[in-house]
């Protein structure tokens, strides 16, 4: 809940870790129902769970503006551009050569771009997955996309790209090894 802090980030803190307020990735529990789904195998998958996934992100309540009158995005030409990109983050295919970090902070700079933003964006995100696949490929596009878009925030947000800016010893802790 926005404005509420999570237990493991208060004890994350205490341990002198800072870490992104992005909702974690966590899996979820196995279906029960017979499940059809398969995993992600290749390009026809991507275009499928990008499609499927910017569809209901255009028409979002949270998100949907940013694609529609902060970006207007044209949809059909996107589509590729995701495509290579996530066929990039998930087959190591290389087909992706553009900027997204720079691409994130010129939208940032016409609309800022927030927590709630980028946690919407995930949860559509990881509903989609969901909803379409399953299997390591799946589960390696929620981890990427959790990854990734924690990256995103902090940078254009003005902080590291790092989920943890710097390690230090708990209070005491030179104490207790005596």
């Amino acid at each position: 809940m926005p404005g509420q802090e999570r237990p493991e980030a208060a004890q994350q803190r205490k341990s002198g870790r800072t870490t992104s307020d992005i909702d974690s990735y966590q899996p979820g529990p196995p279906r029960q129902e017979q499940d059809h789904r398969r995993d992600l195998q290749d390009r026809d998958d991507v275009l499928l769970l990008v499609e499927t996934f910017y569809t209901k992100a255009f028409s979002d309540p949270v998100i949907g503006r940013i694609f529609t009158e902060v970006v207007d995005m044209d949809l059909a030409a996107h589509m590729p551009i995701m495509a290579d990109f996530w066929q990039t983050v998930l087959f190591k295919a290389g087909l992706y050569k553009r900027n997204a970090l720079a691409v994130h902070f010129d939208i940032h700079a016409k609309e800022p771009l927030t927590l709630e933003h980028f946690n919407r964006w995930l949860q559509l995100w990881t509903l989609t997955v969901d909803g379409l696949f399953r299997g390591e490929k799946a589960e390696l596009a929620k981890v990427q996309a959790h990854q990734i878009g924690g990256s995103m925030l902090r940078r254009v947000t003005g902080k590291s790209a790092s989920a943890y800016e710097r390690i230090s010893l708990r209070p005491g802790a030179r104490a207790e090894e005596r």
